[in-house]
């Protein structure tokens, strides 16, 4: 019998994107290689792509280009409901981050991957439903 290999599910933080398409060798860069070749599943929403638009300054890509990237590795999901934002209300430390872990709930996934060390990494433990991690992390989990 053939074994069954349940495909990994990824939420990405913009800071994950901007910096994979600043450094092309680090963490953050390999995690969007495998996005590409399908190995996980990513997932972003309309805001994070809005986020990653706003510091497109930051990387050498045009907007038009940043846009074709995203759509070639993530699915991208709407913005979460008012309801699920309200319910993590009281464990987010920054109310304009409260969007990410909202969306990776709603996005079924498994993990957060984020490099925010002072408002998504300094949680993970207040958070069950999925793990929030780094990309280096998240690769060390992978292999």
């Amino acid at each position: 019998m053939k074994k069954q290999f349940v495909q990994v599910i990824v939420f990405f933080n913009a800071s994950v994107i901007i910096a994979g398409l600043r450094s092309p060798k680090g963490g953050s860069a390999k995690l969007l290689d495998c996005a590409k070749q399908k190995r996980i599943t990513a997932i972003i929403s309309n805001i994070i792509v809005n986020e990653v638009l706003k510091h497109q300054v930051k990387t050498s890509r045009n907007q038009s280009q940043i846009i074709d990237f995203l759509e070639k590795r993530f699915y991208i999901i709407s913005e979460p409901s008012p309801k699920l934002i309200n319910r993590f209300s009281s464990i987010v430390i920054d109310k304009g981050d409260i969007h990410v872990i909202a969306s990776t709930l709603e996005s079924t996934a498994h993990f957060l991957v984020t490099l925010d060390k002072k408002h998504l990494l300094s949680i993970k433990n207040k958070v069950k439903d999925f793990q929030i991690v780094t990309p280096g992390e998240l690769i060390t989990i992978l292999t």
